[in-house]
Parts: C-alpha cells; sequence; structure tokens
C-alpha cells in the first residue's frame, strides 16, 4: 500500500444533492489508501458547504473550503489545493462524471513511471463512452484540445480535462505563475511548467447525477480570451483581449449610430458625441457580462457603476470627440479615420479605468 496521502479537490456550487454520493463513492474507491476530501464550494445557495460539514462530523476526512469572494472553477480548485494536506493532489468533479475508482490507475501509473502530473482523459472519438457529453459539447471539446495542444506545445489525447492527479511539491513551484483559464486548471499548468513529466490514463465519462454543467457562454469565453493569452506569450493579458473584443462589437455599434445621426443632419461634432456615448454604454454592459465576470455588478451597484463609469471615462469621451473632430478637420473629413482615432483614445483610457474603479 502507498504511503502517500491523496487530497481530493471538489470545486462545487450547488452541488448540494452530490456530495454523499460523490463522498461515498469515494470512500469505496480509496478504501486501503490514506485519504482527504475538500469540498471547494464558492458560497452556494443550496447548503452545500453545510451538507459537506455535516458530513464531515462522521467522516473526519471530509471537509468544507468556503469561498465568498473571487469565485471561479480554476480559482476554487487552486485554493483547495494551496489547503489540502496531502503528497498527491486530485483535481475531480463531484457530479458524478469523474468516477473516483479511476484515481487508482492514475496514481499507479504516476508511480510507475515517475511522473510528475497525470490525468484522465476522455475518450472523444468514442460516443458510447461519453454518455455524458452532448454531441455539441464533444464537437466542442475536439475543437478546443487541437488548439490546446498547439497552445501547450504537446500533442495530448484530452488536454481540457477536469479530472487530474499533480504531486504536491510539483503544484508548489509553479501555482505562483499560474493565469486564470476559467475553467481548464491542467492546461495552465501544462502551459506554465513545460518540464512536467505528464502522462494520461483514458475513462469513461459519466452522467451527472444531479445539478447542471457549469459550462456557459462566460466559461467558453474565458477560455477563448486565455488561450489567445497564452498565444502572445502572456504578453497580453486574457482581460485586456476581452476589453479589445468587446471594444471590436463597440466599434459596429459606434458607426452604425454616427452614420445614422449624420443621415439625420446631425453635426459631426453631435454625431460623434451621440454613437461615443450609446457605444460606451454597450461596452459597459458587454464587460460586465464578459470581461468582469468575476466582479460582475448587479442591481444598484450596476447602476451605480454604470453612472461612475460614464463620470470617469468623461475625460476619454472629451478626448474621443476632439481627436475625432480634429482628425476630421485635418483629414479631408474622412469620417472612418477620424472616428477610429477618437475610439483608440477613448478604449485606452477605459480600460485604465475598468481594471482601477470600476470593477475593483
Amino acid at each position: 500500500m502507498l504511503s502517500k496521502r491523496i487530497s481530493i479537490i471538489a470545486p462545487t456550487y450547488n452541488e448540494v444533492k452530490n456530495v454523499i454520493p460523490f463522498a461515498e463513492r469515494v470512500k469505496t474507491a480509496l478504501a486501503d489508501r490514506d485519504w482527504e476530501l475538500l469540498f471547494v464550494d464558492d458560497n452556494s445557495a443550496d447548503g452545500t458547504a453545510q451538507k459537506a460539514f455535516d458530513y464531515g462530523k462522521i467522516e473526519p476526512r471530509v471537509r468544507p473550503v468556503i469561498r465568498f469572494a473571487d469565485r471561479g472553477l480554476a480559482k476554487s480548485s487552486i485554493q483547495g489545493m494551496l489547503s489540502a494536506k496531502g503528497d498527491l493532489l486530485c483535481v475531480m468533479d463531484a457530479d458524478g462524471q469523474h468516477d473516483p475508482a479511476v484515481l487508482i490507475e492514475m496514481v499507479e501509473r504516476m508511480e510507475r513511471d515517475g511522473l510528475d502530473i497525470v490525468s484522465a482523459a476522455r475518450r472523444l472519438e468514442d460516443e458510447q463512452a461519453l454518455e455524458g457529453l452532448s454531441p455539441l459539447r464533444r464537437k466542442l471539446s475536439q475543437i478546443g484540445n487541437a488548439l490546446s495542444s498547439f497552445v501547450i506545445g504537446r500533442k495530448l489525447s484530452d488536454p481540457l480535462t477536469g479530472f487530474f492527479l499533480i504531486r504536491r511539491d510539483r503544484f508548489l513551484k509553479l501555482a505562483p505563475d499560474l493565469g486564470d483559464p476559467g475553467f481548464k486548471l491542467l492546461l495552465d499548468i501544462l502551459y506554465t511548467d513545460k518540464t512536467l513529466r505528464h502522462g494520461e490514463v483514458f475513462f469513461d465519462f459519466g452522467t451527472r447525477l444531479h445539478g447542471s454543467s457549469k459550462l456557459d457562454s462566460y466559461v467558453l469565453w474565458k477560455f477563448a480570451t486565455f488561450l489567445m493569452s497564452k498565444m502572445t506569450r502572456g504578453i497580453v493579458p486574457a482581460s485586456l483581449i476581452s476589453f479589445l473584443f468587446v471594444g471590436g462589437s463597440g466599434v459596429f455599434v459606434h458607426f452604425a449610430v454616427l452614420y445614422s445621426a449624420l443621415a439625420a443632419s446631425a453635426s459631426f461634432a453631435v454625431a460623434q458625441t451621440i454613437a461615443t456615448l450609446i457605444a460606451a454604454t454597450s461596452n459597459f454592459l458587454l464587460n460586465n457580462l464578459l470581461t468582469f465576470q468575476d466582479r460582475r455588478l448587479h442591481g444598484m451597484r450596476l447602476l451605480s457603476g454604470y453612472l461612475k463609469f460614464l463620470a470617469v471615462s468623461a475625460v476619454g469621451i472629451v478626448a474621443n470627440v476632439s481627436a475625432a473632430t480634429l482628425a476630421y478637420e485635418n483629414l479631408i473629413h474622412v469620417v472612418f479615420i477620424a472616428t477610429l482615432a477618437g475610439i483608440a483614445i477613448d478604449t485606452v483610457w477605459k480600460f485604465v479605468i475598468a481594471n482601477r474603479f470600476i470593477w475593483k
């Protein structure tokens, strides 16, 4: 029997019905091992953390870790790994799709081949082995895996799996350099330290027992911007890439409003001002939804944040209108070039404001 303790980190959010079934499966699978189980919960409203706490009274190897701020799958997993006592750290889902019994094979593979990290790869080409994955999610996973393998520079069967085992000492060395991929921590780990000796074991991806998937448009957006950031070698942060894409959508809004106002016989200065304000509103709402989702504003905070955004970015708006008008008057009334000049100044200013004063 191996003497090394295994710490299982299960990030949760509204998984109250999965806590006991998952804990029981862990007890059965690791009956002959030294283990602990941490439910890292993002302050679920359904009592997930309390359920784990109550279970821990009869099984002291189980304990909850509650997070109130800066939530998300990757961040929850990292905090759980830093809080764990084991020599081997395993991140996996508690919803039934990851079988704890596979962990035995992962540990044996790690010890036999002297590996630093072992991941459980889904059989993405085998439909029968992916009962818990819809055709769309399977296709997205296949595309994501291809892009991920390109980014990290090594061919893997499933770099996007959320089920992996890593040695604690290796994790502690690379942890300070991890970014925020949103939900695929394994990819970030393999990118951060390319010297890790890595292996894969295949497993059958199960069906979710209770609750709903946490995969949504925001998660996909975070993953896409994370990959693009890594393609720049991390020089351009994912948040700035997201902000620029949102700003790009604002350009279309801006021109649509601008030309509509000009068609209505408004002067260029007036049309530019109206277009700038409407585009700014569009950008604010989209950034609240995507770029700064982990700090998303709600209710009155959304309204106050919007008013604050307009107030503190007034300098940017003035600079936008002034630069665009100046360029327009000196470039023989070239609307497109003049408008882009104003937008460029406004975008840089708004990004600084957004990070430091709005979504702080």
